[in-house]
Parts: structure tokens; C-alpha cells; sequence
């Protein structure tokens, strides 16, 4: 007989309460383990998950007051799913793919799927400077390392659990987005793809990120990644890195 697969959904999640809700509602039978990793909320985020049976997990680590990376991963390390799914608990992505897109890595032997979300299905799904973010990082990415993404700062991922033997993730910030594609697009044990989704910007409240000092972030962290092993362009990226970080905080 073969073997359930068991899934686990990482959702990381800093004053969430109302998307929350709507969000935990909508979670496909197939997901055995919710995690919400509660990064210093201050609203009813833990109660929420908690009522819809989440395991709440606490991570207060922050880069720059960012605690994203921090929360993700810790809920990545936490869980006990044969295939992990990580998506922002903002309301943002659609849970009802889960299903297809484990059947897709099922099926075509994948490791890792990362959720593509261009081109949108509907009109004014993103603004303007998040959309022309997106596609300027693509760019970049491809640049830089020459990988033809079309999704570089999605935050929506399945991947098998073995990936993390793999892998490394060292990101506290926004930066783990770009980060764990990266390291899946370069490690020989990784079998990579994209997956088109439907998306809409989040529901409630406003962004926690800003826009351009994230920007600013990833662009600094691709360079040193790229130039990492030219010490003194390494060492010059990263002085500068800490300036800029300073001087936007």
C-alpha cells in the first residue's frame, strides 16, 4: 500500500487577525499541519490560529525591524510535513492551488515549485511599482545568475522536505524570498520549477513592506551573492549594504 504523503502549511504572520481568519478558512483537506509563526503580533493573530487549529510557533527575531525570514524559516525547520508549503498570511495567495501543486510535483518528479503570479487574470491585481519590482528583479536574476524566472519575489512555495538537506537559509529579512529560490535553482539535488497562480494584493490593512527600501535590499543582497567570492567587491557590497541599511531604517 502506498504511503499518505503528509503536508504541512507554513504561514508566517505579524499582526494578521482578519486575513487570517478569512485565510484559515479556506484550507484544502489535503494539508495535515498548519503552522503560523507569530512574529510579535499585538492583534488576535494567535487566537485566531489557534481556533482554527494551527500550531502557533513564536519567532521575535527581526532584521531592521523584518522579521519575515526569521518567521519562515523557523516554521520551515518546525515542520513535520513530507512536502512544505510556505505562503504570507496575508490573504494574498490562494489556497485552493495547494492541491494541484502537489500533484504537479508528485507527478513530474519536482523538488521544488515556486508560484509564479504573472501574468495576472485580473486587471489592477498589483499597482504599478510592485508589478514593474517584479519584473525588474527577473531581470536581474537573470543578469546576475542566468536563471529565466518569472517570478523572483513570490511568496508562495512547495517543496519537498528533503530540499532542506540541500539547502541552507540565512535571510531574516525579505531577502529569504529571493534566497531560497536561489539556493533551489543552484543546487544540483533541487528539481526546479514554476507554477501560475492566481493573486490579489492583500485584503486588509497596508503592506508592511517598503517598497523601495526593499528594493534596495534585494538589489544590495543579489550583488553580493553574485560577487561573494571577489573578496574585496564582497567586502566593499556588503560596507555599503550596512550603510544604506542605516541610513533607510
Amino acid at each position: 500500500m502506498r504511503q499518505k504523503i503528509s503536508v504541512s502549511l507554513v504561514l508566517p504572520c505579524k499582526n494578521e487577525s482578519r486575513a487570517l481568519q478569512v485565510l484559515l478558512s479556506s484550507i484544502p483537506s489535503c494539508v495535515n499541519e498548519i503552522l503560523v509563526i507569530d512574529n510579535g503580533s499585538i492583534d488576535r493573530t494567535r487566537r485566531i490560529a489557534k481556533k482554527y487549529g494551527a500550531r502557533v510557533l513564536t519567532e521575535l527575531h527581526a532584521d531592521n525591524g523584518i522579521g519575515y525570514g526569521f518567521a519562515m524559516t523557523r516554521g520551515i525547520r518546525a515542520a513535520k510535513g513530507d512536502i512544505i508549503v510556505c505562503m504570507d498570511g496575508d490573504g494574498s495567495y490562494p489556497t485552493f492551488v495547494i492541491p494541484s501543486l502537489m500533484q504537479t510535483l508528485i507527478k513530474y518528479k519536482f523538488d521544488f515549485i515556486s508560484c509564479n503570479r504573472l501574468p495576472f487574470q485580473k486587471k489592477r491585481t498589483m499597482s504599478l511599482l510592485r508589478m514593474s519590482g517584479v519584473r525588474l528583479f527577473n531581470a536581474f536574476v537573470f543578469v546576475l545568475f542566468g536563471y529565466r524566472l518569472k517570478d523572483a519575489l513570490s511568496g508562495m512555495w512547495v517543496f519537498r522536505r528533503n530540499v532542506l538537506s540541500a539547502i541552507s537559509l540565512e535571510e531574516g529579512g525579505w531577502n529569504l524570498s529571493l534566497e531560497i529560490k536561489l539556493k533551489a535553482l543552484k543546487s544540483p539535488r533541487v528539481r526546479f520549477a514554476e507554477y501560475h497562480i492566481p493573486y490579489k494584493d492583500r485584503a486588509f490593512d497596508a503592506s508592511k513592506q517598503s517598497l523601495l527600501k526593499t528594493g534596495a535590499q534585494h538589489l544590495l543582497y543579489l550583488f553580493a551573492v553574485r560577487f561573494k567570492k571577489q573578496t574585496q567587491s564582497l567586502t566593499f557590497c556588503l560596507s555599503f549594504r550596512g550603510i544604506l541599511r542605516s541610513f533607510l531604517s
